[in-house]
């Protein structure tokens, strides 16, 4: 899985990084625009269009049935099945296209994800940095070094909580630029970025450990060692915030409304029946 995350890191990273302002609009406006493209082309790809266009046609012949005899109620209660069983062929019609567009759509709102759901840390912010242990390693019974970059001042002792199996530093951002700690433990040294400052770019809220689904999840850094007694080392980042006029709107919101409306234009341009 890792070098699959490798190669989508990179092809977004490309995508987005002419897009590092602090405007995240024009980078969501371009990738909107790219995955209408892709998906449109695989839809037209992957289905049946004549079957498509037959689907639809009986599905509006059966409506328009219904509304035409509303005032018989034998062809009314005959027509509701109809148009129940059209609908249904329909669907199935659109399943395969669908199902190869599930896992594509998956891997892309992950790596999305990594962009717009959280903000680098300003200058000054406080930092809470966590750190999992694993079952097999009781956190009270760890000896552990934390070794923080120039950037970043450790500003309260280890707070550990045996409830949890998890340790927690307050750190605090001194530089304007991304940095990092380094976790030392069982003899392992663990590095977790950090980013401070401004602007857009790709943020690992955590790092965890080696696993198809841990990996899947969080592809922004390399895995933890699998059996290492560490299960992640994570960070509280603040949200990012996307306005539209005076109203925030989710960064998921604006990316499916957006992709949507560019996907009903390349449709109409390309004649793709949906």
């Amino acid at each position: 899985m890792r070098y699959a995350n490798l190669a989508l890191n990179t092809v977004f990273d490309l995508l987005l990084s002419p897009f590092r302002g602090e405007n995240p609009w024009p980078g969501m406006i371009v990738v909107s625009f790219v995955t209408a493209a892709l998906f449109v082309w695989l839809f037209r790809s992957c289905s049946d269009q004549q079957a498509l266009k037959r689907s639809k046609g009986r599905m509006l012949a059966r409506a328009l049935e219904l509304l035409l005899y509303r005032h018989d109620m034998v062809v009314s209660l005959t027509a509701f099945p109809r148009i129940v069983v059209a609908n249904g062929r329909y669907l199935i019609t659109l399943l395969r296209p669908f199902v190869l567009a599930l896992v594509p759509s998956i891997l892309l709102l992950i790596q999305l994800a990594g962009w717009y759901e959280y903000r680098p840390f300003a200058f000054g912010e406080p930092v809470l940095l966590t750190v999992d242990f694993a079952d097999q390693s009781p956190v009270m019974s760890e000896e552990v070094e934390l070794r923080p970059s120039d950037g970043l001042k450790v500003e309260t002792e280890s707070l550990r909580i045996p409830s949890l199996n998890e340790i927690s530093w307050r750190l605090r951002a001194q530089s304007a630029s991304s940095t990092s700690v380094v976790v030392g433990v069982g003899g392992l040294s663990l590095a977790k970025e950090i980013a401070i400052g401004s602007g857009m770019r790709r943020i690992s809220d955590r790092r965890v450990r080696a696993g198809f689904w841990n990996e899947l999840v969080h592809p922004g850094e390399p895995p933890l060692p699998r059996d290492g007694p560490v299960e992640s080392i994570r960070v509280r980042y603040p949200r990012r915030q996307l306005f539209l006029g005076g109203t925030e709107v989710h960064w998921l919101l604006a990316f499916l409304v957006l992709t949507m409306l560019f996907g009903l234009l390349f449709g109409r341009l390309l004649k793709v029946s949906f």
